[in-house]
């Protein structure tokens, strides 16, 4: 490499830094996004996968339901059907963990997944399995969840691999 090319890749991961969207950005906005009133019922998801350069590789429809305990243990069950058949089901935990924070666990999530509510957005940082060849390749995914006033929920996800994007998810989530 090139003393140019490395400069170039520092002052391009310095700017990227320097521009990311912060959970407390959203301290003031609303409606209030409180996960244990959305995350309770059924849900409608839309959605698709977009690889690095923003084609879009995939859709999917998702039948979600959510409940939460006595304990105020949550739980989100999601359906997905991909446009090229494939179905996946993921059950996801979520543990209060303070005020307007969980620790979310599922089968494919490595370790536990961060998650916070603050204003109209919730944020998710996780680590997934995700299937690959004859394998799996862990993906580091940070998902922005945006409630509307109409109650729809906009949501983009930032997929990461040794901090390089390699892909990103576009969801629109609906309260039957």
């Amino acid at each position: 490499m090139t003393l140019k090319t490395i400069l170039t890749l520092g002052l391009c991961t310095f700017l990227t830094g320097c521009s990311s969207m912060h959970i407390d950005d959203f301290k003031n906005t609303s409606p209030e996004f409180v996960p244990q009133s959305y995350f309770n019922g059924p849900l409608k998801a839309y959605g698709m996968v977009k690889d690095r350069d923003g084609k879009i590789i995939r859709t999917f429809k998702g039948d979600l339901v959510g409940s939460w305990d006595k304990n105020g243990v949550g739980t989100l069950d999601e359906h997905f059907i991909y446009n090229d058949g494939e179905k996946l089901h993921r059950t996801w935990t979520l543990t209060p963990d303070g005020q307007k924070r969980f620790v979310a666990t599922a089968g494919d999530i490595v370790g536990n997944a961060s998650m916070i509510a603050n204003g109209n957005t919730v944020m998710l940082d996780y680590t997934m399995k995700v299937p690959y060849g004859n394998s799996t390749i862990e993906i580091d995914v940070r998902d922005w969840l945006h409630l509307q006033s109409d109650g729809v929920i906009l949501n983009h996800s930032k997929m990461k691999k040794f901090g390089i994007e390699v892909g990103e998810l576009v969801i629109t989530i609906i309260k039957d």
